[in-house]
C-alpha cells in the first residue's frame, strides 16, 4: 500500500504544482471603478428578448453602453417571485421573503385607517418619522433562520449603513383587489433595509402613481412624480434602487385580460418604463456614477433567465461575469448585492455568498448583438430543462430493454443476436457523450425530433465504429466506448467545460446550483468510466510490464482532473473518489485491505481536497470557486459554514429518492445480477474475475456519490447506467454458443 500511496502523492504533486503555475493568470482582467453615486435599476420579469425591438431606444442605449450578462435568479424554490428575489438581492445568498414583504410604508401613509408609523410602533415598539419601514422584517428573519443557507436579512442595508453610504427606494407596484382593496406591492424596498427593516430614503406612496384606464390595474408610475422622488435621493448620493413597477404590474395583471391582449399590455408597460429610465438616466454623470440595471425575478409561469447590465467609470461595454459563474454573459442574483456594495465602496459581509461582476470579455460588437448572444444562452437553457426529463427516462427505460434482450439472447439467442445486444450495449453507453456533443447544434431553434435523430444517430455510429475498430479482440469495442465516455469529459473539463452548460447531463443556470466544472451527473458517467476502464485495461494488458502504471495513470487523471479548481472543481466527487482509487489499488497490487487503509485512504481524501483549496485560495478572490469560499467562511464562520452545506447537501439527497427517475437504475442493475446468479452463475464468476479490480472501487463511489453531491440518487443512478451496460456487454459476449468456446475467457 505504501508503494500506491508514494506513486500517487508524487504523480498528484506534480500535476497540482503545474495547475498552480496555470491557475496564477486565471483571473480575467478588471477595471477598478471609483466609487461615486450607484443607480439600480431594477426592472422585473426583464429579459433579452425584451429589448432591441424598437421600442426601448432608451435601454437599448443603455445596453449598448454597458457589459452585460444573463441573470440566473434561482433562489430556494425553482419559481422566484418579488419576494424571494428582492431577499436574496438583500441578503446576498439565497434567501425567501414572506407574504407581507410588499408592505413597505413611508411612516406618514395611511394603512386601512391607521398611520402606519403608529402600526408599526405597535408591532415592534420602533418609533420612525422618515424613510421607508417594512413591516415584514421580523417575519423574514424568522422564516431564513429555518432555511439551510445562513442568510441575513438586512445585510446589504447594514453593510452600507456601516459604510456611511446612503440608501434610498423609490417603487410602487400596488394594485386593486376584490371591491378596490388595496394590494400592497412595494417588495423593492427590502432590497436595500437594514436589519431593522429600514431604508432611510426614498418614497413607496400611491403619490408615485397616476390613474391611467389603459394600463393594468388602471394605474401606473408618474415619470414626474418618481423623478421628483428620484431627484431628492439622489443629490444625498449613495445608493438609490428604482423599480420599474409597471412591469411587475403587467406581469401580475395577466390573469385578468384576454391571451391576446397580454403582450400588447407589456410592451406597453415597458414602453412606459424605458421613458422613465430615460428620464432618469439624464441625471446620471456617466464619468462619475454607476448603473447597475437587474431584473431580480421571470415572469410569474416561467424560469427562465432575466437581464443584468453595468454601466461604471472603468468598465467598458462587453460581458459580465462572477466568480460565482466563472462564464463570461452568465452572472447569479447573489452576486448583486456585493456587487452594489463594490461600486459603492464598502466591503461584503462575509454571510454573502455571492461575488461582485466583473467584465470577463468583448462578446459580440454591439449591444443588439451581445443582447441576442444572452437570449440565445436563454433558450438553450429552457430547452435543456424540457428535455431533461424525457432524456434521463430514456436512458433508464432502453436499459431496462437492454437488460430483457440480454436475457432473451442468452436463453435462446445464436451468437448473431449476442452480437447485437453487444452492440446496443455499446450504443447505450455511447448515448451519454451523444448527449453532450448535441450541445454544439442550437435544438432549441428545430424540432425535437431532429434532437432524438441526432443522439440516437451519433451513438449508433460511435458503436458501430467502436465494434469495427475493436474487432480483433473482445474487449477492444468497450475498452474504446468506455474511453470516449470518459476522454470527452476530460477534454470538455481542460477546455473550460464548454459541454455541460445547457445539456442534458450536464447543468442549467436557470436551475443554477453550478455554472462551470464538473456536474454531478457528469461525475457519475466519469467516476464510473474511469473505475471500469481500470479493471478492464489491467485485464486487457495482463502480463504486460506497464499494466497497472496504465490503469493507475486512468484514476489518477481522473482525480487531477474532477478536482482541479480550474477544471471540475468538484469537491464532493474527489472526497468519493479517493477512496475508491485507493480500494482498487489495492486490488491492483493485490494487497489485503485493512481498516488501517481505510483510514489512509480517508486521509488521502481530505488532503487532496486541501490541496485543492489551497491551489484555490492562492488565486484572486474574486476567481476562487466554491472550494475556496467554503474554506474562507469556515475560517470567519467556524465549523458552522460547513454544517450549513453538510446539512442542505443531505436534506437535497434525501429529498430526491422517491421523485427522481434515477432511483430506478439501482433495481435495474442489481436485477440484471441476480438474474446472472441464477441463470448462469459460473459466467458471473467469469465477468467478476474480469473486473474484478474495480468492483470495491465502484461500490465505494456510489455510496460516497450519493451522499457527498447534492443530486442524491443520480449519482449512482447514472453511474450503475454506465456499469449495467458493461455488464449486458461482458455478459452476451463471455457465454459461448453451443459447441463454441467463450470469447472471455475466465
Amino acid at each position: 500500500m505504501s508503494r500506491v500511496a508514494v506513486v500517487m502523492g508524487s504523480v498528484l504533486g506534480v500535476v497540482l504544482l503545474l495547475a498552480a503555475a496555470i491557475v496564477g493568470d486565471a483571473a480575467p482582467a478588471r477595471a477598478e471603478p471609483v466609487p461615486g453615486r450607484v443607480l439600480v435599476l431594477s426592472l422585473p420579469t426583464l429579459s433579452w428578448v425584451d429589448l432591441h425591438a424598437g421600442d426601448t431606444p432608451h435601454l437599448d442605449a443603455l445596453v449598448d453602453q454597458s457589459a452585460i450578462a444573463a441573470l440566473s435568479v434561482r433562489d430556494v424554490e425553482p419559481l422566484t417571485d418579488a419576494v424571494d428575489g428582492y431577499a436574496t438581492v438583500n441578503a446576498g445568498t439565497r434567501a425567501r421573503g414572506v407574504a407581507l414583504s410588499g408592505q413597505v410604508m413611508e411612516p406618514d401613509e395611511d394603512f386601512l385607517g391607521t398611520p402606519a408609523a403608529d402600526v408599526l410602533h405597535r408591532n415592534t415598539g420602533r418609533r420612525v418619522v422618515d424613510g421607508l419601514m417594512a413591516f415584514a422584517v421580523d417575519a423574514m428573519e424568522r422564516r431564513n433562520g429555518g432555511l439551510a443557507y445562513d442568510a441575513e436579512v438586512g445585510a446589504l442595508g447594514e453593510a452600507l449603513d456601516g459604510a456611511g453610504v446612503p440608501r434610498a427606494v423609490v417603487a410602487n407596484a400596488d394594485g386593486l383587489g376584490l371591491l378596490r382593496a388595496p394590494i400592497f406591492s412595494r417588495t423593492a424596498g427590502i432590497a436595500l433595509m437594514d436589519e431593522e427593516g429600514l431604508v432611510p430614503g426614498g418614497a413607496t406612496s400611491p403619490a408615485l402613481l397616476e390613474d391611467t384606464p389603459s394600463a393594468p390595474f388602471g394605474v401606473q408610475l408618474s415619470i414626474h412624480a418618481v423623478g421628483v422622488a428620484f431627484d431628492a435621493a439622489w443629490s444625498g448620493g449613495g445608493v438609490v434602487l428604482v423599480e420599474g413597477s409597471d412591469l411587475e404590474r403587467a406581469d401580475r395583471y395577466r390573469d385578468h385580460v384576454a391571451p391576446q391582449q397580454e403582450q400588447p399590455m407589456r410592451r406597453a408597460a415597458l414602453r412606459h418604463t424605458d421613458d422613465l429610465v430615460g428620464d432618469l438616466l439624464v441625471h446620471v454623470d456617466p464619468e462619475r456614477d454607476a448603473v447597475l440595471l437587474i431584473s431580480p425575478y421571470h415572469p410569474a409561469d416561467q424560469v427562465r433567465l432575466t437581464a443584468a447590465a453595468l454601466r461604471a467609470p472603468g468598465i467598458q461595454p462587453g460581458l459580465l461575469q462572477s466568480a460565482s459563474t466563472r462564464r463570461p454573459g452568465l452572472v447569479t442574483l447573489v452576486d448583486v448585492a456585493p456587487t452594489i456594495l463594490d461600486l459603492a465602496g464598502a466591503e461584503a459581509p462575509e454571510s454573502m455568498e455571492g461575488r461582485r461582476f466583473e467584465r470577463a470579455g468583448d462578446g459580440a460588437a454591439t449591444g443588439k448583438e451581445r443582447a441576442a448572444d444572452l437570449d440565445e444562452i436563454d433558450q438553450a437553457a429552457r430547452y435543456r430543462d424540457r428535455m431533461v426529463a424525457p432524456v434521463a427516462l430514456a436512458f433508464v427505460a432502453l436499459q431496462a430493454l437492454l437488460w430483457f434482450a440480454a436475457a432473451f439472447a442468452l436463453s435462446r439467442g445464436t451468437r448473431r443476436a449476442r452480437r447485437l445486444v453487444s452492440l446496443a450495449a455499446l450504443a447505450m453507453l455511447a448515448y451519454l457523450p451523444a448527449t453532450y456533443l448535441a450541445g454544439l447544434v442550437p435544438f432549441h431553434d428545430v424540432s425535437t425530433l431532429a434532437y432524438w435523430g441526432f443522439v440516437i444517430g451519433v451513438a449508433a455510429a460511435l458503436a458501430i465504429g467502436a465494434s469495427l475498430a475493436g474487432a480483433r479482440e473482445t474487449l477492444d469495442p468497450l475498452l474504446l466506448v468506455l474511453g470516449g465516455v470518459f476522454g470527452l469529459l476530460v477534454v470538455d473539463m481542460l477546455l473550460g467545460a464548454p459541454l455541460q452548460l445547457n445539456t442534458v447531463f450536464g447543468y442549467s443556470p436557470t436551475v443554477g446550483g453550478r455554472f462551470a466544472g464538473m456536474g454531478n451527473l457528469a461525475y457519475g458517467q466519469f467516476a464510473g468510466a474511469a473505475l471500469l476502464l481500470c479493471g478492464l485495461l489491467s485485464r486487457r494488458l495482463a502480463g504486460r510490464s506497464a499494466a497497472t502504471a496504465v490503469a493507475f495513470a486512468v484514476l489518477l487523471l481522473a482525480i487531477v482532473i474532477d478536482g482541479m479548481p480550474i477544471w471540475g472543481a468538484d469537491v464532493g466527487g474527489v472526497l468519493a473518489l479517493v477512496p475508491a482509487v485507493g480500494v482498487t489499488a489495492a486490488k491492483l497490487l493485490d494487497h489485503r485491505l485493512k481498516w488501517r487503509s481505510v483510514l489512509l485512504w480517508g486521509s488521502a481524501a481530505l488532503a487532496a481536497v486541501a490541496m485543492f483549496a489551497a491551489i484555490d485560495l492562492s488565486r484572486p478572490v474574486d476567481s476562487r470557486t466554491h472550494l475556496g469560499r467554503l474554506v474562507e467562511s469556515i475560517g470567519d464562520n467556524g465549523l458552522g459554514a460547513l454544517e450549513t452545506v453538510v446539512t442542505r447537501k443531505l436534506g437535497a439527497n434525501f429529498g430526491v429518492i422517491t421523485s427522481s427517475v434515477w432511483t430506478a437504475m439501482v433495481p435495474i442493475a442489481l436485477g440484471f445480477v441476480v438474474y446472472l446468479l441464477w441463470r448462469a452463475p459460473g459466467q458471473v464468476r467469469a465477468i467478476r474475475d474480469t473486473i474484478r479490480e474495480c468492483l470495491g472501487g465502484l461500490a465505494v463511489v456510489g455510496l460516497l456519490g450519493f451522499a457527498l453531491n447534492d443530486s442524491g440518487i443520480a449519482v449512482p443512478g447514472v453511474m450503475l447506467g454506465v456499469v449495467n451496460a458493461s455488464l449486458v456487454y461482458l455478459t452476451v459476449r463471455a457465454l459461448p454458443a453451443a459447441g463454441s468456446s467463450p470469447e472471455v475467457p475466465a
